[in-house]
């Protein structure tokens, strides 16, 4: 079951960076200090720096495989799809590749020629150190992170109030990228927009049947277009009109806000969390 359950994918931050620069660090000076494999280097050279340039190797692998890759290619790391059992599976490939690079390397510095006996050497004692730890971590951080979420989803629900008393009926003129295109954005049939690259998809609700139309401006532009504070973004490609929420749920990838009426789970990305909460709390200490 948690091997299926929902996980955040990967997405560019500086926190990546700053995991895969500690991840560097530590394999490089575990490596000097306990020199766990007697990894055999020419005696006539120093240990140091090529035990330091299998950390070097390890960030940088880490950087473009947790920061890079989802930059070049987001469709691929899509949390509507990303489960814990991909987490583990990118991961064991991340390890994959760091083993081959450090395969490499070792028989570099030792004038080796390959050999697949060296070769699964490499793999086997990359993925001791690696793998079994990754993946005690993913299901270690999958719990901790669904606990956390499922309490902060009832912690906003304890404290939101009926919406429906939020006044209605105002609306903006969004400018797009076409020349001479705009459209009105009218906050009573207004749900939620979803991002697509340079495309956003306006989805709006008029008579309990719901419907989209997808216009040429990218998310943000299209937030900075927008002046009210129950009109938020609330993921990377999601912005929401949270006079429309009428549950809200938790998982590890973050929470789910549920629309009245509807069957979508708007998803909540951790950054934006303090954002969903810190509205539905103003609002509720402003009728009180």
């Amino acid at each position: 079951m948690i091997l299926n359950s929902e996980y955040p994918a990967p997405a560019p931050s500086v926190r990546n960076i700053l995991v895969a620069l500690a991840f560097g660090i530590f394999i490089a000076f575990f490596l000097i200090f306990f020199e766990p494999f007697n990894i055999d280097i020419d005696s006539g050279r120093t240990k140091v720096m090529p035990l330091l340039f299998y950390g070097f190797i390890t960030s940088l692998v880490l950087f473009v495989s947790f920061y890079v890759l989802p930059l070049l290619v987001p469709f691929f790391f899509d949390d509507s799809r990303w489960k814990v059992k991909h987490q583990i599976l990118f991961c064991c490939a991340v390890l994959f590749v760091i083993a081959t690079l450090n395969g490499v390397f070792t028989n570099y510095i030792n004038g080796l020629n390959f050999t697949w006996r060296n070769y699964w050497w490499i793999i086997n004692r990359t993925f001791i150190l690696g793998a079994i730890p990754f993946s005690f971590l993913i299901l270690l951080d999958t719990l901790g992170k669904n606990y956390r979420n499922v309490k902060e989803a009832r912690t906003i629900l304890q404290m939101k109030p009926e919406l429906p008393e939020i006044e209605q009926g105002n609306s903006w003129t969004i400018t797009t990228d076409l020349k001479n295109e705009h459209f009105i954005l009218n906050d009573t049939h207004f749900e939620y927009a979803v991002a697509h690259g340079n495309y956003i998809d306006v989805y709006r609700k008029d008579e309990d049947k719901t419907y989209f139309k997808t216009y040429r401006i990218n998310l943000s532009s299209f937030e900075k277009q927008l002046n009210a504070p129950y009109l938020q973004r609330c993921h990377r490609s999601y912005l929401i009109n949270l006079t429309k929420v009428s549950h809200v749920t938790g998982n590890a990838q973050g929470l789910k806000l549920g629309l009245i009426g509807g069957d979508v789970a708007i998803p909540v990305s951790r950054k934006y969390i303090p954002v969903v909460r810190h509205f539905f709390s103003q609002y509720a200490s402003s009728l009180s």
